[in-house]
C-alpha cells in the first residue's frame, strides 16, 4: 500500500511539473508575441513628416502623402521618371502593378495682384491619365467647381512619361518646351481625349456641359446667378443653333 502511495505522490507531482513548464512556456510565448507584435506597432501623439510613403511587401508603392517640396515623379510599373511640370503637394495613389492611378492635391499661387487656387481629386483610366475628377480652380475671382469626365485612348501612356522624363531633364527652357509640344502631338495622335461633361458651376452659373467624343460642347443646360433656366444646342463649331427659351 505504501509503495502504492508513493507512485500516486510521483505520479501528482509530475503532472504538476508538467502543466507549469507548459505555463511558462506559453508564458514566455505570449511575451515574445507581445514583444513582436509591439515591434510592428509604433503608437504616436503626433508626427511631423515632409513625406510619408506606403509600399507594398515587393516595394511597389500604394499610396504617397507629399509635402510640395517632396512630391514623387510619375511611377509606372513601380519606376519612378520625373515629372515635367508637378509642383504641388498632397496625395499619389498607385494600382497593383506600381502605376500611378490618381491623387488628391491643392495648391495656391500669388503673383503680385493675380492669385491662382487649384483643389482636385482625380482618378486615371488604367494606363492612361485621368478620366474622372471633382475639381475645383480660382483665377482672379473667376470661379469653377464641378465634376469633370474625359475621354482617354486606348493607348499606353508611357511614352509620354518617358517624354515627360526627357523634358525634367532638359538643359535649357526652349528644349524643355519642344519636348512638352512633342509630348502634346503624340498624345494628341492617339485619338480624342478632350473632357466629355462638366457638371457644376462656372461664373455665377450652374451648368450641366455634354460634348461630343471630339471635346466640343453641344449640349449646355444652365441657371444663370439670376434664376433664368436655358438650354442650349451648339454646333460643331460651337455656336448656338437652337435655344430655350428663346
Amino acid at each position: 500500500m505504501a509503495r502504492l502511495v508513493r507512485g500516486n505522490l510521483v505520479f501528482v507531482w509530475l503532472t504538476l511539473l508538467t502543466v507549469a513548464l507548459g505555463f511558462v512556456g506559453y508564458s514566455r510565448a505570449a511575451s515574445d508575441a507581445q514583444q513582436t507584435a509591439s515591434a510592428r506597432t509604433a503608437r504616436f501623439e503626433e508626427i511631423n513628416v515632409r513625406r510619408l510613403n506606403i509600399v507594398e511587401p515587393d516595394g511597389k508603392p500604394r499610396v504617397v502623402v507629399s509635402s510640395r517640396a517632396r512630391m514623387p515623379g510619375l511611377y509606372w510599373g513601380g519606376k519612378e521618371y520625373r515629372h515635367h511640370s508637378r509642383d504641388d503637394g498632397g496625395f499619389l495613389f498607385f494600382n497593383d502593378e506600381g502605376d500611378e492611378v490618381g491623387g488628391m492635391t491643392f495648391s495656391s499661387r500669388r503673383e503680385g495682384d493675380n492669385t491662382s487656387v487649384h483643389s482636385g481629386l482625380l482618378f486615371d483610366q488604367y494606363k492612361q491619365d485621368q478620366t474622372v475628377g471633382l475639381v475645383y480652380n480660382e483665377r482672379n475671382g473667376q470661379r469653377a467647381a464641378g465634376i469633370r469626365v474625359w475621354d482617354r485612348p486606348d493607348q499606353s501612356l508611357l511614352p509620354v512619361i518617358e517624354l515627360s522624363d526627357k523634358a525634367a531633364r532638359a538643359a535649357s527652357d526652349a528644349e524643355r518646351e519642344a519636348i512638352r509640344a512633342e509630348m502634346t502631338r503624340l498624345a494628341q495622335s492617339w485619338g480624342p481625349m478632350g473632357e466629355r461633361l462638366f457638371a457644376g458651376k462656372e461664373r455665377g452659373a450652374s451648368i450641366v456641359r455634354l460634348a461630343d467624343g471630339n471635346g466640343r460642347p453641344r449640349l449646355v443646360l444652365k441657371v444663370e446667378a439670376s434664376g433664368e433656366p436655358r438650354v442650349e444646342f451648339l454646333d460643331e463649331a460651337g455656336k448656338v443653333v437652337r435655344r430655350y427659351p428663346q
